[in-house]
């Protein structure tokens, strides 16, 4: 995005907390402005903002928008505040506790039955069934409205002028869930060039020189520590099973010693940490495995993997919003039967995703790395959705279109701009910017107190009534 706002004639400045490191460094090398703020430092804020004098702010997710955008508003109250989403932090927060849930009941149960085993009690109902269907129950959570992270998510959509949503789940949840206008929110997944696409269908490695399985990921995310410890005990095994030589390769920075403690030579599991290019994570790989049990957004391993050809196993948590069409939360009875079993979906798809348990994603995986035809199949059709879903030229247009038509004429009376016109009707946003309801900017400016014995930057905003005023 930044190259993009540069290419389109827009001065770029970029704010961050972090000390000036190599990708600052980068970053002022390619033109772009650098500032480097500490947290909760009014004025120093205030300064990169009289620096750039932006005509909008784009935030870097919600958290961002908490601790900066009331300086924004206050400083800059003509420019755009844009927040940047990324994936809808609270749904995966929800479908992790309920893996989390699932998982304390199927210990639950085991212990029970060991316990009735030993006691010699048979068919105890209190003992229940093991089996909890993970991924389907993590597809089901939905966050409710006293949810506290939704309700921080939600608030901060609110408070900006536009949003920027990588899913075309998410917007759709959003706008029919959670009563967000849709004018509000523009798509924002990737941003994949679709020359380099064109290229790598006719430069990367085919079927043959390609064997074995990789996966990558941060280990800073939950959901990658779940799946990698989820394919080690129980998808691995499975396939290890059929595919006794074959070798499974785990890519991702930050590895904590529960997930080195998953490596092992001898059963082809390999943990290969931080991978210094994706080329080198995936090229040599017949197959990309991703089981994923909870998440959210646009997976981008995925959209890695088909860049660079390769197909892909993952599960609905890890295809949602990388099915054209699609745009509901997935539920198990959508899946239309095929051939030999297989959904119509996992034919047309960059590989196999609507596997919910082990043993069949094993399958999956079995039958993409063993069966040439699929495997070809499932390439070509990767290719084809990288130029289906995340064309750059069009996507960026789209988010070129939405900011820059904030500042087109307004025709209502008393606002000049669109953007003058959209706080016009927004109410819940104008709600939200009362003051009372504004704990993240007194927080902040408590902590600055806290930390230097005073604040800097624009005073707090007094929005008393007159009567308010009077009882004084």
């Amino acid at each position: 995005m930044l190259r993009a706002f540069q290419s389109w004639g827009w001065r770029v400045h970029f704010v961050a907390c972090a000390k000036p490191n190599r990708h600052a460094e980068s970053l002022s090398e390619s033109g772009v402005v650098t500032h480097h703020v500490p947290p909760n430092r009014g004025a120093e804020f205030e300064a990169a903002l009289a620096a750039a004098n932006p005509d909008a702010v784009v935030f870097d997710r919600f958290m961002a928008e908490e601790a900066f955008s009331f300086r924004v508003r206050a400083a800059c109250p003509n420019a755009a505040r844009i927040l940047d989403m990324q994936d809808l932090h609270s749904l995966r927060y929800a479908r992790q506790r309920a893996v989390e849930t699932g998982i304390k009941a199927q210990t639950a149960a085991r212990k029970a039955a060991k316990k009735n085993k030993r006691s010699g009690v048979k068919n105890d109902p209190v003992g229940g069934d093991d089996h909890v269907d993970l991924v389907e129950a993590a597809m089901a959570a939905v966050p409710a409205a006293g949810d506290d992270k939704l309700n921080r998510e939600l608030a901060s959509v609110h408070r900006c002028d536009l949003t920027m949503v990588c899913s075309p789940t998410e917007t759709r949840l959003m706008r029919d869930t959670f009563g967000i206008p849709p004018r509000k929110m523009v798509p924002a997944s990737f941003f994949c060039d679709v020359t380099e696409v064109n290229t790598n269908e006719s430069t990367t490695p085919g079927f043959e020189p390609r064997i074995g399985f990789t996966t990558i990921g941060t280990f800073h995310h939950p959901p990658n520590v779940d799946s990698a410890g989820w394919l080690a005990h129980e998808v691995w095994p499975l396939i290890r099973e059929q595919l006794p030589t074959a070798t499974m390769r785990v890519y991702g920075s930050y590895p904590t010693p529960a997930i080195h403690a998953l490596h092992s030579p001898k059963d082809g599991f390999l943990i290969e940490g931080f991978a210094p290019t994706v080329e080198g994570a995936m090229d040599d790989a017949r197959v990309l495995l991703a089981p994923l049990r909870f998440g959210a957004g646009i997976k981008g391993k995925i959209v890695d993997a088909w860049m660079r050809g390769l197909p892909v196993v993952t599960t609905p948590v890890g295809a949602e919003g990388m099915v054209p069409g699609k745009d509901t939360l997935w539920n198990p009875g959508e899946s239309t039967e095929g051939t030999e079993g297989v959904s119509y979906e996992q034919i047309d798809w960059g590989g196999a995703w609507t596997s919910t348990s082990a043993a069949d994603v094993a399958r999956d995986a079995i039958r993409l790395h063993e069966n040439e035809e699929a495997w070809s199949r499932a390439r070509s059709n990767g290719f084809e959705l990288i130029g289906t879903l995340f064309p750059a030229e069009r996507n960026l247009g789209v988010v070129r279109d939405a900011i820059e038509g904030l500042y087109e004429a307004s025709e209502r009376e008393g606002c000049e701009t669109a953007l003058d016109e959209l706080r016009s009707l927004d109410f819940t946003g104008a709600a939200l910017w009362h003051h009372s309801a504004r704990s993240t900017e007194y927080f902040s400016r408590w902590i600055e107190m806290k930390e230097t014995g005073g604040e800097s930057g624009t005073p707090a905003a007094v929005e008393e009534t007159e009567e308010e005023e009077e009882e004084v």
